[in-house]
């Protein structure tokens, strides 16, 4: 759900302050149909705004912060919390984290549908700030391509292996009761046993003893039985780590 937002597009903005009119206001929005481009970067190239003027009233109207950004001075780090493709496609760059927010530098900050679509990638809340449309296009021209990391494609086990699994680890499990039971049924227990067991005071060992044996005995069963029909799962990425030293 788009979070509250009090401003309004940049020609909304701009129509405003009557730096534009209508028709060239339309004229702009036909031509960023047209080349993808957005509206600011439109403006601008039609000449009908300036570069400056264009950042100046977002700075004011959006309460948005200035940077100035070059390859060189944006960690690499940064940049891998978002894919090229979307970069480019919104002309856009990160700038820095801070703490649970990637500042990102934008020619459009004004986009609220791609500032969740951000969210939702990043995991991060975005703080939009401006940029001049030369600085994003320096660091687009260097933005690193992301390399997929290699993951473990689940094993596909069937309905009749899994019960089995279960049933074998149910045995292994219930085996030293068995044969503790029929030990003592058959009177086979060493008389040692029974005399060191029948003491006073010797429910403690009893328990004790039968806590650490079993305990064992039972994580070397679940280690045996998970190595053998436990299927592998590709664990999802969790967000990335804040690096240090972003700028």
């Amino acid at each position: 759900m788009a979070e509250e937002r009090s401003w309004s597009g940049l020609g909304e903005l701009l129509l405003r302050e009557g730096l534009i009119t209508d028709s060239q206001l339309t004229t702009a929005l036909q031509v960023k149909k047209e080349t993808d481009k957005s509206l600011g970067r439109v403006l601008v190239e039609m000449g009908l705004i300036t570069e400056r003027v264009r950042m100046r009233l977002l700075q004011q109207k959006l309460d948005c912060e200035i940077v100035h950004i070059s390859p060189q001075r944006i960690d690499r780090m940064v940049l891998d919390y978002l894919p090229k493709s979307i970069a480019v496609k919104h002309r856009l760059a990160p700038v820095r984290l801070d703490l649970d927010t990637l500042v990102v530098a934008m020619e459009d900050p004004t986009d609220v549908t791609v500032l969740d679509d951000l969210k939702a990638i990043t995991g991060f809340r975005i703080r939009p700030a401006i940029a001049t449309i030369g600085e994003i296009e320096a660091v687009l021209k260097e933005y690193p391509e992301k390399v997929e990391e290699k993951v473990e494609v689940e094993v596909p086990l069937s309905l009749w292996f899994r019960i089995v699994g279960d049933l074998i680890l149910f045995v292994l499990l219930a085996v030293p009761f068995l044969v503790f039971s029929l030990l003592v049924l058959t009177d086979l227990l060493p008389p040692g046993w029974i005399s060191y067991f029948a003491r006073p005071g010797a429910g403690f060992d009893v328990f004790l003893f039968t806590l650490i044996g079993y305990g064992i005995y039972a994580v070397i069963c679940f280690e045996i039985w998970s190595l053998i029909f436990q299927p592998r799962r590709t664990k999802p990425p969790g967000p990335p780590v804040p690096p240090s030293g972003l700028l």
